[in-house]
């Protein structure tokens, strides 16, 4: 993965123009993310979804996931959300760098839920179709760890079924102490899109561990 020029919520003033006059109404009420991740770039969605990456770990933004269907939201607008809030959220479906995400117009809280399971994957499921989920993976790391500051850092883990990137934020509080070729790594996971690189991304502190 080549170094980061800009944090995820960063969107283009042309982005912004097509999202300015989607002609796609939001819904009235909220509709599945699932079915939301398939409308075109551009549409204006309305979701409610479980907080599984909580903002300030990636960047302002956050996710949320439904079922096994999950999305980025770009921008917190001013509120901290946590793992388990339950929120709606309305806004437009944009490309942020690779990553299917809503631009936030509004969001309103719902109170709590249950934090989201991770779904069980191998390292060489994750990719396309996994984008948006809280993953649980586990394999050896390949190679060394990358120092990509100031963006954060960065190894590979495999478990016989292909290498998949980890990418480690500033913000999720993650510690490098003991990330060395072949360690054996459980983690917790966001998985993300940058560019044409797919990658999984620890929101916490707690969701990486050398076994």
């Amino acid at each position: 993965m080549t170094a980061r020029l800009v944090p995820l919520f960063a969107l283009s003033l042309a982005v912004a123009g097509v999202a300015a006059t989607a002609a796609s109404a939001a819904p009235h009420h909220p509709e599945r993310i699932a079915a939301a991740r398939q409308r075109p770039l551009g549409s204006s969605v309305t979701v409610r979804g479980t907080v599984t990456v909580p903002s300030n770990a990636f960047d302002a933004g956050f996710a949320v996931q439904q079922g096994h269907a999950g999305i980025y939201v770009l921008d917190s607008l001013g509120v901290d959300r946590e793992i388990g809030n339950d929120v709606e959220i309305t806004g437009t479906l944009v490309d942020s760098f690779g990553l299917l995400a809503i631009q936030p117009t509004s969001i309103t809280a719902h109170g709590d839920n249950d934090p989201i399971d991770p779904r069980h994957k191998k390292t060489g499921q994750v990719g396309e179709s996994t984008e948006g989920q809280l993953l649980r993976l586990r394999g050896r790391m390949v190679g060394d760890l990358v120092d990509d500051s100031p963006f954060g850092f960065k190894l590979d883990i495999d478990d016989g079924s292909g290498p998949i990137q980890i990418f480690l934020f500033p913000g999720s509080g993650v510690s490098t102490a003991g990330l060395t070729a072949g360690a054996k790594i459980d983690v917790t996971c966001f998985s993300n899109q940058f560019e044409e690189f797919f990658e999984c991304d620890p929101p916490t502190a707690a969701d990486l561990s050398i076994e």
